[in-house]
């Protein structure tokens, strides 16, 4: 096997090690589980007493990187050989280096293609979004035709601010490269930005907020949270088009919080409503162009350990909605 693996008895001394460790640590034999951490630098992980993984970066080679996991070991195991009870038990211990060197580099490569990618993409965006809002105000000298393609201009661009963000999200998660923090969070202030935007971009969409006025906060990472409830706005404003009303309503559990848009869109039917977070071709949101914001939605809060869902709305259209756990202050 290519991972080194030593074999430690009770006192921690190293008993047994394979032909990886041999070449690793050629010249050196490691003596014991202080002296093989001597040789590293630890740079994410603690002790790991419940067998890791600790990030390691060699001493003596600073660019070459290390998982190491430990494992308990049995002393009734009989394929530890010469090894017998009497030398691995009360504390014996199994570790395992795998070099990961080429898997960071891999990692640190694909962070940076993103990085570079985001700044790319949404620069050139924003200065059309921007530019083409400023020919699209009422000036005497402007016709309605020149503001009419501004206007669209406008929501084109901001469509494709849109599928760029969920593009990203995707692709981090897919290379999991995906970050969300853990921080408490006011869904009801979060709630406030998205509609600013939705609002900003479709002006002749009523927006309604009610539920909850001061629920408290959630668990989760803010910035993504708001990307998920401008998706399901930016949704329902589609679903059920202009001067259709759009409703948000925050709700307070036990355990979380909900977050529940609701639309004037057309009914959908059952199979409809069990694929509209999914990217299916029978997905309603496919046609429409919305498939991709609502499942990035799904992806996303299913990271931040919550749960999303859709339902017919009484009187007609859906209701879109998620919940995040409460923080509780460990």
């Amino acid at each position: 096997m290519p991972e080194a693996v030593l074999v430690c008895d009770g006192g921690d001394r190293v008993r047994i090690v394979n032909a990886a460790a041999d070449r690793l640590f050629a010249g050196r034999p490691v003596a014991d589980g202080a002296d093989l951490m001597s040789r590293f630098e630890r740079v994410t992980g603690a002790a790991a007493p419940d067998g890791g993984p600790v990030i390691l970066r060699q001493g003596t080679n600073p660019n070459r990187w290390f998982e190491l996991r430990t494992f308990p070991v049995d002393p009734e195991d009989s394929s530890l050989g010469a090894v017998g009870a009497g030398d691995v038990d009360d504390g014996g211990r199994i570790m395992v280096l795998r070099d990961v060197t080429v898997a960071r580099e891999s990692r640190a490569e694909r962070r940076a293609f993103l990085s570079i990618l985001s700044h790319e993409l949404r620069t050139p965006i924003t200065t059309i979004y921007a530019g083409s809002r400023v020919l699209a105000r009422r000036d005497p000298e402007t016709t309605a035709g020149t503001q009419d393609i501004a206007k669209d201009i406008s929501a084109e661009a901001a469509r494709l601010y849109d599928v760029v963000e969920d593009l990203l999200v995707l692709t981090r998660a897919e290379q999991s490269l995906l970050e969300l923090s853990d921080e408490p969070i006011l869904l009801q202030r979060v709630v406030e930005g998205a509609i600013r935007v939705a609002r900003g971009r479709r002006p002749d969409v009523p927006i309604i907020t009610g539920g909850a006025n001061e629920p408290p906060a959630v668990r989760g990472d803010a910035v993504y949270v708001e990307q998920v409830v401008r998706n399901l706005v930016t949704a329902a404003m589609r679903f059920g088009g202009p001067s259709v009303p759009v409703v948000v309503l925050l709700d307070e559990g036990e355990h979380d919080v909900s977050l529940e848009v609701l639309d004037g869109g057309p009914d959908l039917s059952p199979g409809a409503l069990e694929t509209s977070f999914a990217l299916t071709d029978d997905s309603p949101a496919r046609t429409s162009g919305l498939a991709l914001g609502l499942f990035v939605c799904r992806r996303l809060i299913e990271a931040m350990k919550g749960r999303v869902w859709v339902r017919p709305r009484d009187g007609g259209g859906a209701a879109f909605g998620f919940a995040l756990p409460r923080y509780e202050p460990e």
